[in-house]
C-alpha cells in the first residue's frame, strides 16, 4: 500500500509539473520515477528480476491502458482502406522485426533474445499515436484510419507472438494450443460486440455510473477468461476493449474512460522510471542504436507501401513518422520474456529505454511542419511548369483527397483552371490528366505569384491550417477567396478577413457551386 501511495504522488506531482510548464507527460511521469530510483525510494518489489512484484506493478497499468486501446480499434472505421492497411501492417511489421532481430544478433544476443528484441521494435504505441490522431482530429482523415488498422493488426501480432513466445518451451503441440485458445477468446469477443453487448445497452440503458461498472465487469471478465484458457492477461483486457469498440458505443464509453487513462498511464509510466533507475552508458549506447533502427526503417517504409496502396505522398509520410515508436506492448513482451527466463534484465532495460526515446520523440517528429519539411525531397518524375503567370482563372490551393469534387464541376464549366498542390502524388495524377499544376505550398507569396493568385477570379484555399488560409486573403485582396473549414471559430476569422469560409468541402459542395454560379465577379 505504500508503495501505491507513493507512486501515486509521484505521478500527481509530475502531472502538475507537466501542465503548469505546457511540457509532454510521458517523458517527464518517467523522469520522476527515476528519481524515485535514484532517491532509493523504489517500492519494494519493483526491482527487475523481483519476481511477481515486477509483474503485477506494471501489468495493472499495461491491462487497463490496453483495454482502452481496444475500445478505439474499430475494423469497420478503416474497412475502406483494407488493402492498404493490410500490406502496411504486413511489410512494416515482417520487415522492422527482421531489421531488429539482425541487430540484435549483431549485437552478440542468442537467437530466442532476438525474437524478442525483434518484436518489440516492430510494434507502435497505440496510447501515443491515438492520442495524438485525436489531438490533430485526424482520426478519420484517410491516413488516421489507415495508421489505427495498422495499430489494430500490429497489436494482434504481438499478441499472438507473445502467446507464442509463452509456450515455446513446453513444444509445439502447446504453441498450437495457444493459438486455438487465442482464437476461442477472440470469438468470444467477436460475439459479445455484434450480439450481447449492443442488446443489453439498448435493453438496460445504463447511466454513466452503471455503464462505468459494465466496462470494469468486461474487462474482469475477459481477464478471467484469458487466464483460464492460461493465455496472458494482456490479450484479455485486448479483446475486451473491442467488445466496445463499435459505433456508437465506443463514443458513449469513451468520455467514461478518459480520466481513468490518464490515472492508469500516469502510474504506469512513473513505475516503469522507478523500476529503470538510472541505466548504465552501454545499456543507452544500444537503446540508442535500436531508436536509430526504428525511427530511420518505419517512416520510409511505411510511406513507401502506403503510396503504393493508394494514399497521397503527404499521408504516406505523417503516417509513418506517427508510428516511429516503440509499444507499450513491447514492454509487456520483454517483461514476459525475464519472467519465463528468455531474456536478461540488462535487455529489457534496453527495451524500456528504447519505448522511452521513440515514444518520447514522436510528439517533435508527428507534427505537421516535419511532414511539410520532408515533402519537397519526394521524387516527382513530371515537374508543373508555367511559362507565365496566368490571369482570369480559378486557382485552387491544396487539392487533396477531396479536391476532384471541387474540379469536376469547374472543368464542366469551361473554367480555366490552375492547381497548386505540394504532393508529389496528387501532382503526378493531376499531370496523368493532363490538367495544369503548379508543384508547391500555396502559403507562400512566391509560389502564389507564381500562380497569379491576384490576377485570379477565385481562389479556393482548401489547406489545412486556417493560418495559410489567412495568409492568401492578406496577399490577394479583392479577389474572391473561399476557405475550407473545419471550426466555426476558424469560419469566423475567415469572415472577418474577408473570406468565405466553407465547413468541410466535401459535404458543402453543393453550397460552394451554387454561391460561385451567383456571383457577379467570377461569371464575369
Amino acid at each position: 500500500m505504500t508503495a501505491f501511495a507513493l507512486l501515486l504522488v509521484t505521478a500527481a506531482v509530475a502531472y502538475g509539473f507537466c501542465r503548469f510548464f505546457r511540457l509532454p507527460s510521458i517523458p517527464v511521469l518517467i523522469g520522476a520515477g527515476m528519481l524515485l530510483g535514484m532517491a532509493g525510494l523504489v517500492p519494494e518489489g519493483l526491482a527487475l528480476g523481483g519476481g511477481e512484484g515486477t509483474m503485477g506493478m506494471l501489468e495493472l497499468g499495461l491491462v487497463f491502458l490496453v483495454f482502452a486501446s481496444g475500445v478505439e480499434l474499430n475494423p469497420r472505421r478503416f474497412r475502406r482502406f483494407g488493402k492498404a492497411v493490410l500490406w502496411v501492417a504486413g511489410v512494416q511489421f515482417s520487415l522492422a522485426m527482421g531489421v531488429g532481430f539482425l541487430c540484435a544478433i549483431w549485437m552478440g544476443m542468442g537467437t530466442l533474445e532476438a525474437v524478442y528484441v525483434g518484436g518489440g521494435l516492430a510494434a507502435s504505441s497505440t496510447l501515443v499515436v491515438l492520442r495524438h490522431l485525436q489531438e490533430r482530429k485526424a482520426m478519420f482523415e484517410p491516413y488516421g484510419r489507415v495508421v489505427t488498422g495498422v495499430l489494430l493488426l500490429q497489436d494482434v501480432a504481438l499478441v499472438l507472438l507473445i502467446i507464442v513466445l509463452s509456450h515455446v518451451d513446453d513444444g509445439g503441440w502447446n504453441v498450437g494450443r495457444g493459438l486455438l485458445e487465442a482464437a476461442v477468446l477472440g470469438g468470444a469477443a467477436w460475439v459479445a460486440q455484434r450480439f450481447v453487448i449492443p442488446k443489453l445497452v439498448f435493453r438496460f440503458k445504463p447511466d454513466e455510473e452503471n455503464l462505468l461498472l459494465w466496462l470494469v465487469a468486461v474487462l474482469l471478465g475477459f481477464v478471467g477468461l484469458a487466464s483460464w484458457l492460461d493465455l496472458p492477461l494482456i490479450a484479455g483486457a485486448f479483446v475486451g476493449g473491442f467488445v466496445f469498440s463499435a459505433f456508437p458505443l465506443n463514443g458513449l464509453v469513451r468520455g467514461q474512460l478518459s480520466s481513468l487513462v490518464d490515472f492508469f498511464q500516469a502510474m504506469f509510466f512513473v513505475a516503469l522510471g522507478a523500476l529503470l533507475g538510472v541505466p548504465e552508458a552501454g545499456l543507452w549506447g544500444q537503446a540508442l542504436v535500436y531508436s536509430l533502427v526504428v525511427i530511420v526503417v518505419t517512416p520510409p517504409l511505411v510511406a513507401l507501401v502506403a503510396e503504393w496502396r493508394g494514399l497521397n505522398a503527404r499521408a504516406g509520410i505523417e503516417s509513418g513518422l506517427l508510428l516511429a515508436q516503440t509499444s507499450e506492448y513491447s514492454l509487456l513482451l520483454g517483461l514476459g520474456g525475464v519472467m519465463l527466463g528468455h531474456v536478461s534484465p540488462e535487455t529489457f532495460s534496453v527495451l524500456a529505454l528504447t519505448t522511452v526515446i521513440t515514444m518520447t520523440a514522436t510528439p517533435f517528429l508527428g507534427r505537421e511542419s516535419v511532414a511539410n519539411f520532408l515533402l519537397p525531397f519526394h521524387p516527382l518524375r513530371k515537374k508543373g511548369r508555367i511559362e507565365s503567370a496566368p490571369s482570369g482563372h480559378v486557382l485552387i490551393l491544396g487539392f487533396g483527397s477531396a479536391g476532384m469534387w471541387t474540379l469536376k464541376p469547374l472543368l464542366a464549366q469551361g473554367e480555366n483552371v490552375l492547381v497548386v498542390d505540394d504532393d508529389a502524388v496528387v501532382c503526378a495524377a493531376l499531370a496523368k490528366k493532363g490538367i495544369p499544376f503548379l508543384r508547391g505550398d500555396g502559403a507562400e507569396v512566391e509560389v502564389l505569384e507564381k500562380a497569379g493568385a491576384r490576377d485570379a477570379k477565385l481562389v479556393i484555399a482548401s489547406m489545412r491550417r486556417v493560418g495559410d488560409a489567412l495568409t492568401v486573403l492578406r496577399h490577394v485582396k479583392g479577389v474572391p477567396v473561399v476557405a475550407r473549414v473545419f471550426e466555426e471559430v476558424d469560419a469566423e476569422k475567415i469572415r472577418e478577413a474577408g473570406g468565405r469560409p466553407v465547413m468541410n468541402s466535401m459535404a458543402a459542395a453543393d453550397t460552394f457551386m451554387a454561391w460561385l454560379e451567383n456571383n457577379d465577379r467570377v461569371k464575369g
